[in-house]
């Protein structure tokens, strides 16, 4: 569920899977761009949106910068704001910086949202 920039509805898409890549599209099981990310907000069609959410159970399959993957979950939810990857507002990882961000992080290549392993 993409969750809008202003007052407007919460636009709920579905798919088998969607990742993040690390060129900033957020991509569906036939490659094709379902939304991109830039200056913080997810763009998905004509709107902006400020964050998205997954309901589980969620399982991230995440490729860190050395190319090495690594499956993690499952999760009840997960939300993705400001380059962040939380679940309860606990930090998992990031898919990019953004802001001050006040410690070195390591971003993620590539992350997979599955609903299994």
């Amino acid at each position: 569920m993409f969750h809008p920039e202003r007052a407007d509805s919460a636009i709920l898409v579905r798919g088998a899977y969607f990742r993040i890549r690390s060129d900033g599209t957020l991509r569906g099981p036939d490659n094709a761009v379902a939304a991109t990310y830039t200056d913080g907000f997810w763009k998905l069609g004509p709107r902006r949106y400020q964050a998205f959410e997954c309901a589980g159970p969620i399982y991230l399959r995440v490729t860190g910068k050395d190319g090495r993957r690594e499956c993690i979950g499952p999760y009840d939810s997960v939300k993705v704001v400001e380059g962040a990857v939380l679940t309860h507002d606990s930090w998992l990882g990031a898919h990019a910086t953004r802001g001050g961000l006040g410690f070195p992080v390591d971003l993620w290549q590539e992350i997979a949202f599955l609903t299994s392993t």
